[in-house]
This record gives C-alpha cells, sequence and structure tokens, in this order.
C-alpha cells in the first residue's frame, strides 16, 4: 500500500453522498459488533482466497483496492485487476474464484493490519485516556494510508462479506482496544466512563467520520492535527464547564 493519503482531488458531490450514506449505515457496525462479540459461535461465511496467498502476492493484490473503488465490483474485471497487480489472470483464480472473493481477501488484510497497528498504539504505558487518544490517532493515520481500500469498502461493504462478520472483525479490530482503554481510564481516573459500549460507539463513529473527510478531503489540516481537534470534542463534551456562559 501507499504510505502517502489517497485522494482523488475533485470528488464529486454524487460520489460523497454515496460515500457518507455507505459510512453512515456502517457506523451501525458497532451496534452490531456488541451482538456478535455476544454470540459464542460465529459464522465465517465470507469468501476469501481458496490457497495460503504467500506474502509477496499478498501486497501485490492490495493494488486491486483502488481499482474496484474507482470502477465498483460489477465494472472491475479480472483482466484489469492482473494488468494492475502484475498477478496473471490464470494465478488470480487459482487463489480467488471471484472477484468478491479479492473484496473479502481486501477486507480480511486491512482489519488484521488495523488490529496490529492498534494493538501496538494500545501497548505503549500510559493512562487510559492517553491509551484512547494513542488509538484514535492510530485509526485515522491507518485510514489516511489505506484511502482506497476505505472508499472500496464503505462502497461496497454489504457485498465484501456477511454484515455480522464484518462487525465481528470490527469489534475485535476496533472496538475492543477502545473499550479496555475506557475501562482502564475508569480505574485510573483520567475518564469518566457512565457506559463502556455507548462510550466506544461514539469515539468509533467520530474516527470513521473523520476517517472519511480526510480521504475526501485532502492532506489540510494534517492527520495529527484531525486527530487532536476530534479528541477535544469527544474527551471535552458540548456541555459548557461549570461557570462559563450558556
Amino acid at each position: 500500500m501507499t504510505s502517502k493519503l489517497i485522494c482523488k482531488g475533485g470528488i464529486d458531490d454524487e460520489s460523497k453522498r454515496t460515500f457518507f450514506a455507505s459510512a453512515e449505515s456502517s457506523c451501525g457496525l458497532a451496534a452490531l459488533g456488541s451482538t456478535a462479540r455476544d454470540r459464542s459461535t460465529m459464522t465465517t461465511s465470507a469468501p476469501t482466497a481458496v490457497r495460503p496467498l504467500p506474502a509477496e502476492l499478498a501486497e501485490r493484490v492490495d493494488r486491486a483496492a483502488e481499482v474496484f473503488a474507482d470502477h465498483g465490483l460489477d465494472a472491475t474485471r479480472i483482466d484489469e485487476l492482473a494488468r494492475v497487480t502484475g498477478i496473471p489472470r490464470a494465478t488470480l483464480y487459482y487463489y480467488f474464484p471471484g472477484k468478491e472473493h479479492i473484496l473479502a481477501h481486501l477486507l480480511a488484510r486491512t482489519l488484521a493490519q488495523m488490529a496490529s497497528a492498534l494493538d501496538a498504539g494500545a501497548a505503549v504505558p500510559g493512562t487510559g485516556r492517553e491509551r484512547l487518544e494513542r488509538l484514535a490517532t492510530e485509526h485515522l493515520r491507518f485510514i489516511a494510508t489505506h484511502g482506497p481500500t476505505y472508499r472500496l469498502l464503505f462502497v461496497e461493504l454489504g457485498r465484501a462479506a456477511s454484515l455480522v462478520d464484518i462487525a465481528a472483525g470490527v469489534d475485535q479490530a476496533i472496538l475492543a482496544p477502545v473499550r479496555s482503554a475506557l475501562r482502564e481510564g475508569a480505574r485510573d481516573g483520567s475518564l469518566r466512563v457512565d457506559d463502556v459500549g455507548a462510550a466506544a460507539a461514539v469515539v468509533y463513529g467520530a474516527v470513521l467520520v473523520t476517517g472519511m473527510e480526510l480521504v475526501f478531503a485532502g492532506t489540510e489540516p494534517t492527520v495529527d492535527d484531525r486527530a487532536k481537534t476530534m479528541l477535544a470534542v469527544v474527551l471535552g463534551g458540548l456541555i459548557p464547564a461549570p461557570g462559563r456562559r450558556r
């Protein structure tokens, strides 16, 4: 994946409406993820590669995200994916029976990479609030450096895998470390948390929408500046402090 923010520049209003409408429904995955977390068994109906994919090929398959994001699943052809990834058409079919399987692979790989990035951020010593701030910032940085994948997954979300499977992945990769930081903050006094689940959903939603703005609006202000502004609202709240004019 490219290490810079992916943005096409002149995004038309219709594309923005489609993207934000898809993301609005995606915010509901936080609630669905709570349900999935409580289930004793989870289905694994999401199609993925039918054979183990070598790491070198997996990195090249990542390039397919931008093609899917630009053209959509239906309009994308395997021949184009072969050209962009540099993987012969026959080899793609050897590992993936169809385009939906490539979508599911990209989703699973992205969630795994995100989980690794967030785990690294959560492992740094500090208060619960400091951990939460690092998690939110790292999540935004990840979104900013995986622009095509995020555009793809929000637009084609329901076709990449079942929503329950997606919610389970989101819960494990994103919400679980956020809930852990919130509980730690409540214990050490750095955060006031009345409902961990609701608070985690608020943080996730704020990061998600801010991340979408980064993908579409470009790099100004910087990712870290956006994170600080968002966290000031999330952590500071909207109710005036005592003594301030209402």
